[in-house]
């Protein structure tokens, strides 16, 4: 595998950031729970292959039409930091597989579905 990151691979950065925010304000998000449940589903049946799991979470973005303003994300991340918190990205040369792996995408999407059922 290359150790250039392909395209689809921000999705996930995106997603996870969105997420973070999904969770803190779920009553914006109807249905949070249930449509995180098929992602779950989608995922925990999916090769832990970083690119496979990107395709996932894009098409179930564009299946929900939930979109993600950059500038918005950027400020989401920007308060985190401030928090301690971050959304993990792999750093420079290292391979996405490292740290956007199936295990941790799971695990963060039965995260956001905790969260909005509460």
């Amino acid at each position: 595998m290359s150790d250039r990151i392909p395209s689809d691979f921000p999705i996930i950065e995106d997603f996870l950031t969105w997420l973070e925010q999904a969770k803190t304000d779920p009553q914006n998000y109807p249905q949070l729970s249930e449509n995180l449940q098929a992602l779950e589903d989608e995922l925990t049946a999916a090769e832990d292959k970083t690119l496979k799991l990107a395709k996932i979470i894009k098409g179930w973005c564009n299946k929900h039409q939930i979109t993600f303003n950059r500038e918005q994300l950027i400020t989401v991340r920007l308060h985190m930091a401030k928090k301690g918190d971050k959304i993990p990205k792999p750093a420079e040369g290292e391979r996405p597989e490292i740290v956007y792996n199936k295990a941790l995408l799971v695990a963060r999407v039965r995260e956001g579905k905790e969260a909005a059922q509460s």
